[in-house]
């Protein structure tokens, strides 16, 4: 079956709220990271010209598997290729998902994340305390994966996700470790007990996976791009 998929951008009105734009002044900000979810990223130039207005200089890029400038990916956790150094994050749009994208992406960096919701007209915050746990246990996984002997991957079948000829990486990199596939469509979280020989695993699937279902992972997971960089990633906790 062929598949077509279009985006669904928002007809209305996208302009910072007060909130948003009062909080961004009183705190000094003279540049920031704009991005938005694909509903909203078409409708970014008036906040751009709000911005401008206050003085407050928008510094925006395509991040990688991102379709045009400034969309923001929530599966995307590495790979923002901006170019220059900004005060705080500014993300447009609804949710959680999306800008937590931009907590994840920072390792030692400590930039907050200013949500600003065009639909509710109300500002939120995230920060990297918000993950602070998270990541806590996601480098405990790290140090566990440099040790491991025996170590399952899992490989999801779903176009854009399919990484099985990129994770034949790992056997290169780490040959003293032995490996084991495991290849679905969907990841089935509870028959993952029942490979109690498995050390730790890798996740070639979402990135996000790795983060946010952690409990799911008695043995503990990491994401295949940080398994081939463990020693470089640690050194950035």
């Amino acid at each position: 079956m062929k598949t077509l998929f279009l985006d669904a951008p928002y007809a209305g009105l996208v302009e910072l709220s007060p909130e948003t734009l009062d909080y961004l002044i009183k705190k000094g900000y003279k540049k920031v990271g704009l991005y938005a979810s694909v509903q909203f990223v078409n409708r970014l130039e008036e906040i751009k010209k709000q911005l401008e207005r206050n003085k407050i200089k928008a510094l925006t890029s395509r991040p990688d598997r991102a379709h045009v400038e400034s969309q923001l990916l929530g599966c995307n956790v590495h790979g923002l290729n901006l170019e220059g150094d900004v005060d705080c994050y500014l993300y447009v749009g609804d949710g959680k998902f999306h800008p937590l994208a931009l907590v994840y992406s920072q390792k030692k960096g400590q930039k907050e994340v200013v949500c600003d919701d065009p639909l509710s007209r109300k500002m939120s915050l995230l920060s990297r305390e918000k993950v602070k746990t998270t990541l806590k246990k996601y480098k405990s996984f790290l140090m566990k994966f440099l040790t491991a002997k025996i170590v399952g991957i899992i490989i999801t079948l779903k176009p854009g996700q399919e990484h099985y000829a990129f994770s034949q990486k790992l056997k290169e990199k780490y040959p003293d470790k032995r490996f084991y596939y495991f290849i679905d469509n969907n990841i089935s979280f509870e028959q993952l007990e029942n490979f109690p020989f498995v050390d730790v695993w890798v996740n070639t699937a979402c990135p996000r996976i790795a983060l946010e279902e952690q409990d799911k992972f008695l043995k503990g997971v990491i994401n295949l791009n940080d398994a081939l960089n463990a020693n470089e990633v640690l050194a950035g906790f």
